[in-house]
């Protein structure tokens, strides 16, 4: 059976600007006519099962306005009609974004449900090159993808998406420990440390949310439990409530709107809590657990390691695919004959489609870049 080119798997890593598209728009369309030679392409033959490509997602972001780099550039006025394979007649963004941006729905092994969408003449044309220009399209789209991601401008970009959908900002905080890891790796040293810091930010944060009525019945409240406590010379922690008492009671004349009783209130959370007992602590202890939260999204959704996760995952996928894979026509689809090749996901069978000789020129590629990241 004749492989089509897995145009899906070049999509997957491209992301492309004015400036590459001016470089790569003509060899595309060389390559394109060294092998179409004007004659209408080849219908492909059913290829291997796959997922249909679904349209664009809706949450797939429009074209920014000119200037953010986000919009692909219009191919210059030329007699000769653009081939299908030229970059700006690509949704190459579109699919970069949805790969790199959580706008493709990952399997647990790392694969994909589906690939993105791509035009049905692009499949047609990529399907009529020859294998060595088929290799040729896959390591010009792999080299414009990593001059495109390593500019400043596609980090900034990502950075900015990184900050918006997941809190996650670069403070460069070297080591920073989650909860999750402090309890896989049974540190319990760092499990209470990260537990106390969070007890003081979950009480300074509700303070400074709640309603202010709310918040100066809730004060009034726990002001007279902790008076009852203080004068109780059977109470344990006596010492403590007498010292809630003395910081509560300035905080008495003050409106619950105003930021010092806010800021007073917190103070006194931590120490009921057997917290921090000063405002300088424990503000210093909350800014610094907002940033360690905010640098731990950074770290895991920053650019660098979501092209590791991404590159990883295709070498691991890439590398297990069985090109001799016996196919079956039934009921007008072409079927594995292996029932758990037919439940692969969608890269997997975009690699066999492409055949050995392009998906092992992606692989290279890939585990290049790895050793770089």
């Amino acid at each position: 059976m004749k492989r089509q080119i897995a145009i899906g798997l070049a999509l997957a890593m491209m992301v492309a600007t004015t400036g590459v598209e001016a470089q790569l728009g003509g060899l595309l369309r060389k390559k394109a006519g060294e092998v179409l030679g004007g004659k209408k392409p080849a219908t492909p033959p059913p290829a291997a099962p796959a997922e249909t490509p679904a349209p664009e997602s809706p949450d797939t972001p429009p074209p920014a306005s000119p200037g953010s780099g986000d919009r692909v550039a219009a191919p210059a006025a030329s007699k000769d009609p653009v081939s299908p394979l030229e970059v700006s007649a690509l949704p190459v963004r579109q699919s970069a974004v949805q790969v790199l941006r959580d706008r493709v729905r990952a399997r647990p092994d790392g694969d994909w449900d589906q690939l993105p969408y791509i035009p049905p003449a692009a499949v047609a044309a990529a399907y009529a090159l020859d294998e060595s220009a088929q290799v040729a399209l896959v390591e010009t789209v792999g080299a414009a993808l990593k001059a495109m991601v390593t500019s400043a401008t596609f980090m900034a970009e990502h950075d900015t998406f990184v900050k918006g959908e997941h809190h996650g900002v670069d403070h460069g905080l070297k080591g920073v420990v989650s909860i999750e890891e402090a309890v896989k790796k049974n540190d319990l040293k760092a499990m209470e440390a990260i537990q106390s810091r969070m007890m003081v930010t979950m009480a300074v944060d509700q303070v400074q949310s709640l309603p202010a009525a709310f918040l100066k019945e809730q004060f009034t409240q726990e002001l007279a439990d902790w008076t009852k406590r203080a004068a109780d010379p059977k109470q344990g922690s006596r010492a403590k409530y007498q010292k809630l008492v003395a910081k509560a009671q300035p905080l008495q004349a003050l409106a619950p709107e105003d930021e010092a009783f806010r800021r007073g209130y917190a103070v006194l959370k931590s120490i009921d809590n057997d917290g921090p007992d000063t405002e300088e602590a424990v503000f210093a202890i909350h800014a610094r657990q907002k940033q360690e939260e905010e640098q731990l999204a950074y770290d895991q959704h920053n650019l660098k390691g979501r092209l590791k996760r991404q590159l990883s995952a295709f070498v691991a996928i890439a590398s297990k695919v069985d090109f001799a894979a016996q196919t079956v026509e039934k009921n007008k689809q072409t079927l594995f004959v292996n029932p758990a090749y037919e439940r692969q996901g969608a890269l997997w069978k975009a690699c066999f489609r492409a055949g050995q000789a392009p998906t092992t020129a992606a692989v290279k590629l890939a585990q290049a870049w790895l050793a770089e990241l």
